[in-house]
């Protein structure tokens, strides 16, 4: 059965996001979250999500929203992270820079096996993803394997290109509209994609404080902060993500659109 990419993804990114992606489809039948095709060789407890994503600091904002509504322990998750700066920045909560270095050297018998790696977003009463509607652009691309092969992989590899430019632009034009500066989202990124640590990283499981206030640029209340950024993604069209992604957006669409069309052939 064919599901357009509309129902894989939350009801922000179908708001935002232009037609013809929303219109791509896929029928991924082999690989799918609710049925582990990884397991007995992955843990029927932890599958593939041994792994912490990187939330966007509008996706913060709402989860932080949705606990006046629902509140769950993810919400419980993410205070905890504000309150002790476990990594928590303007652009959203990164991973622990020690999780992103074993990460890079990565060892099959730690994915899909290492409870310690489990995603702290992750239902364990439930055994599912406990942020589906807020969950970031990898957890969503993710297949690792696709009824398609090659090109099935390929769509999903596009998907996450694709996802991955839309959420950190949204994050840095959240950051723009609230007084930061490029440089000063600049010096976050290199909080991303680490390979190394320094010698006080190494000791330490959180941001320094020094570091911590002044990448918060004078921002006391980070949770109000976060429903902030919220508010201003909330408040953009699809005109207005489209004017922001650019020539960039444009050949992302492109690229991710062909995919489409060869998993249909």
């Amino acid at each position: 059965m064919k599901i357009q990419y509309s129902r894989l993804i939350s009801d922000l990114y179908g708001r935002l996001l232009p037609n013809e992606i929303l219109r791509t489809s896929s029928s991924e039948l082999k690989a799918t979250c609710s049925q582990c095709i990884q397991v007995p060789h992955y843990d029927p407890n932890l599958k593939c999500c041994t792994f912490h994503p990187f939330l966007p600091n509008y996706l913060v904002g709402q989860v932080l929203l949705d606990e006046k509504k629902n509140p769950t322990f993810v919400t419980e998750v993410v205070k905890h992270k504000i309150s002790n700066r476990i990594f928590v920045l303007p652009l959203g909560i990164v991973a622990p820079l020690k999780f992103q270095v074993e990460l890079t050297r990565l060892k099959e018998n730690k994915f899909g096996k290492a409870a310690d790696w489990l995603c702290p977003y992750y239902d364990k009463e439930r055994n599912r993803c406990g942020i589906w509607q807020n969950r970031g652009s990898v957890c969503t691309s993710f297949y690792c394997e696709s009824s398609k092969n090659k090109s099935g992989q390929n769509y999903w590899k596009r998907s996450l290109d694709y996802l991955s430019a839309i959420e950190m632009g949204l994050a840095e034009e959240a950051l723009a509209r609230l007084d930061f500066s490029p440089r000063q989202v600049s010096e976050q990124l290199e909080f991303f994609n680490r390979t190394e640590l320094t010698p006080r990283e190494k000791k330490s499981d959180k941001i320094d404080l020094r570091t911590f206030n002044k990448i918060w640029n004078g921002n006391h209340d980070i949770e109000a902060f976060y429903v902030k950024t919220w508010e201003v993604v909330k408040s953009l069209n699809r005109q207005d993500v489209k004017k922001l992604m650019g020539e960039h957006g444009k050949a992302l669409t492109q690229r991710f659109v062909q995919a489409g069309e060869i998993w249909k052939s």
